[in-house]
């Protein structure tokens, strides 16, 4: 879901914090009204260096499970199912339109579609 406009275009940090909070809520995106906008809203949206490498882990524990003949994925004690798969790719997508990693993301290699 995107998110309307925020319309006082000098408030940078009302910005900020209420693009925090809709993504907070689950929000993917923000509809801008000035360009100038545009540096707060990717800063916000564009994932954390934590959030990468837990998504590559998930991966990764795919990956695994898949070699291994198994639908059952485990990573740090936790059950990882179709949600948390489909948001750590999510995440990679994203951090990859940022330009935050060069790797590419195919959903069909990850979910053994090929």
């Amino acid at each position: 879901a995107i998110d309307s406009i925020f319309a006082d275009v000098g408030d940078m940090e009302g910005l900020r914090a209420e693009t925090e909070l809709i993504k907070r809520l689950g929000f993917t995106g923000k509809s801008l009204v000035n360009p100038r906008q545009i540096e707060v809203v990717h800063e916000v949206f564009a994932p954390r260096q934590e959030e990468i490498d837990y998504a590559l882990q998930v991966v990764e524990a795919i990956q695994k499970a898949r070699e291994m003949g198994t639908g059952v994925i485990s990573l740090g004690g936790k059950m990882v199912d179709a949600p948390v798969v489909k948001r750590a790719l999510r995440v990679l997508k994203t951090a990859r339109a940022h330009n935050l990693i060069e790797m590419d993301i195919d959903d069909e290699v990850i979910y053994g579609q090929e």
